[in-house]
């Protein structure tokens, strides 16, 4: 399955662990609305570094990017501290990206607390928000230019941390603002942008933001959760966005993410690299090393 990767020490950037009695994953909860990837049942289970390793199986994993999985914790730094116990036990994950609303007055000195973990990277927090209601993890619309976040980025660019998100399409232009206005600071979104081709006015949102994107060398996209363009990951319906992500910012900016367990819902590992590997095999090598490896490593510092 992997010959494409050999050579390769595959830096998985995007993925979840969670232990369920330990914190209390309300959206994973059996009375929890219903997620529009699919059933959450079959990941109302604990999903450990044993169960992840084997389900990438002889893939040749190198490094992994833990990325907070909204635990519902009173304090998130707990999530930070219980993830920082698992890397230094089993060494895994390399890197951590945690959570903070940077919106909100402690801010910072959450940050200076998650700070303890040595594992940590990034921060991620959340500003998404439609106009459609069909995406809004931020509690209003504009959080990205607010003056309160704004102010609470120094913090990062100060500890050499990432900002991450989950943006629409819509909000591309903001991306492209908050960047230019913090050139030190690294963006990495989540997801590929939130791509859905079957929501009006989104594919050519998403389209002209990603090729704005290539005047803010700052920011990073991944190659994650494609969920939202196809479920089953079909390398025809994939094939023109991911080449036009490419095409308009470069391999060295982007990063591939299993997205696990979740994306494994709708799409097996197995499966996500079949289809990527139909989709990229035109690309060069070095591209490919890219994507898969070189790109998270210098962005997560591994």
């Amino acid at each position: 399955m992997a010959h494409w990767l050999d050579g390769i020490a595959l830096v998985d950037a995007h993925h979840h662990f969670w232990e369920l009695a330990r914190f209390p994953y309300r959206w994973l909860a059996p009375d929890a609305p219903p997620a529009r990837f699919g059933d959450k049942a079959a990941i109302r289970r604990d999903f450990l570094p044993e169960q992840y390793l084997a389900t990438f199986g002889d893939l040749p994993l190198g490094a992994s990017v833990h990325v907070q999985a909204n635990c519902g914790a009173a304090d998130p730094v707990e999530e930070t501290r219980w993830l920082q116990a698992l890397s230094d036990s089993t060494g895994w994950p390399s890197a951590i990206v945690a959570e903070v609303d940077l919106a909100a007055p402690d801010a910072r000195d959450q940050i200076s607390r998650h700070l303890a973990s040595p594992a940590l990277r990034g921060i991620r927090t959340p500003v998404a928000w439609d106009d459609a209601g069909r995406w809004r993890v931020a509690d209003r619309a504009g959080v990205l230019g607010a003056p309160g976040f704004r102010n609470a980025l120094s913090c990062l660019e100060d500890n050499g941390l990432c900002l991450e998100c989950v943006v629409v399409p819509a909000q591309l232009p903001e991306v492209l603002d908050l960047a230019q206005a913090h050139p030190g600071l690294t963006i990495v979104l989540d997801h590929f942008a939130t791509l859905e081709p079957d929501q009006p006015g989104t594919l050519p949102d998403w389209q002209h933001g990603i090729a704005a994107l290539a005047d803010a060398p700052n920011v990073c996209v991944k190659l994650s959760g494609l969920w939202t363009v196809d479920k089953a990951w079909r390398a025809d319906v994939l094939r023109p966005h991911i080449l036009h992500l490419l095409s308009c910012i470069g391999p060295d900016r982007v990063l591939y993410g299993s997205n696990l367990p979740v994306e494994g819902v709708n799409c097996s590992l197995a499966r996500q690299f079949e289809q990527l590997q139909d989709v990229l095999a035109d690309q060069p090598k070095a591209s490919i090393t890219s994507i898969f490896s070189e790109t998270a490593r210098r962005v997560y510092r591994l």
